[in-house]
């Protein structure tokens, strides 16, 4: 039986990896279309990832658990080679943990993305292997499905990929999850470009989710990736007015602002009002939100409110890799 580890907030901005993460740049195994992590789709790479928080990244405890962070520090730095190794005393130490099991996929994809020709088919197998292997272990696992989905859709038809075989897994997430499933099923229409279907899903999944936080951020993914500012705003804007106190919709409306380049004066209200409640639990920690606050400052030009910013978010969690990286390039 998995154990649960501690959750982090999602990063919709997107770190180095093809995978979705924390704003601390943490990873988490679901990968995202290399296409997304381009110009303005990253944005809706980034967003995209937020659906994905309830992966699991850092363990508390149990055998697997020093590996497992070290496999993450090194991905998390770039060092590939240092993670694989990592992770193969992981999986010595817990074959059978479907958390890490779906991490170590999105590891081994990331390696298949960058390794050579010759061995490209090889690390593509294994990503498919780890996946196929922690779903026989929870078959319901949603996540894994995702993931599987993912590379259906991504992999070519020599590595085993195929629409037909990411249809098929988006309906069986659609059985066990219908707002996963929808979104699977808009991700599945956006890769064949085919933006009218994919926004149908996208707002039937917020239909269903229509007190969550998945379906919105998939719908406003989808129109930030389109250039339609004014739509992805308007998920949050609407979910405000309907509640002013929903702090995550402040939230995610000040990244929107944030990565649009607008507004940002309000963006930074909005990120205090998101300082002013309690964190959301497995949403965005405050030390994200001082994270991000640092860079609306520097954007403004407000360099020494920015360095401020970023201080306070590792004093809150000095972990916290993607602030360390943004104040040493702010103190130069």
């Amino acid at each position: 039986m998995n154990r649960r580890v501690a959750g982090r907030e999602w990063c919709w901005y997107s770190r180095r990896a093809p995978a979705g993460c924390y704003d601390d740049g943490r990873v988490h195994h679901v990968n995202v279309s290399p296409r997304l992590r381009r110009g303005a789709s990253a944005v809706a790479a980034a967003i995209l990832a937020i659906l994905i928080a309830l992966t699991p990244v850092w363990a508390a405890d149990g055998p697997g658990a020093v590996a497992y962070a070290a496999m993450m520090k090194a991905w998390q730095a770039g060092k590939l080679d240092d993670a694989i190794r990592s992770a193969d005393a992981v999986l010595k130490a817990e074959p059978a943990n479907v958390a890490f099991l779906n991490a170590i996929g999105g590891l081994y994809c990331e390696k298949a993305q960058k390794a050579s020709v010759f061995t490209k088919l090889s690390w593509a197998g294994k990503c498919h292997s780890v996946w196929e292997r922690a779903l026989t272990l929870d078959p319901k696992n949603v996540q894994t499905h995702t993931s599987l989905m993912q590379y259906y859709l991504r992999a070519p038809g020599i590595a085993g990929g195929g629409t037909d075989k990411a249809k098929a897994e988006a309906d069986r997430m659609a059985a066990l999850d219908p707002v996963a499933g929808e979104i699977s099923r808009g991700h599945i229409a956006r890769s064949g470009k085919l933006p009218a279907e994919a926004e149908r899903h996208y707002r039937k999944a917020v239909e269903i989710d229509a007190t969550g936080r998945r379906g919105p951020v998939e719908l406003a993914s989808f129109y930030a990736g389109e250039q339609r500012w004014s739509d992805a705003r308007g998920v949050f804007e609407a979910r405000l007015t309907k509640n002013p106190g929903d702090s995550f919709s402040a939230y995610m409306l000040a990244r929107l602002m944030q990565a649009q380049g607008a507004d940002l004066p309000r963006a930074l209200d909005l990120i205090d009002r998101y300082l002013a409640s309690p964190a959301l639990e497995g949403g965005p920690t405050h030390a994200d939100a001082w994270f991000r606050k640092g860079q609306v400052f520097d954007k403004l030009g407000r360099r020494a409110d920015a360095v401020a910013a970023l201080e306070t978010a590792l004093k809150l969690d000095p972990r916290h890799a993607l602030a360390s990286r943004e104040l040493q390039k702010l103190k130069g």
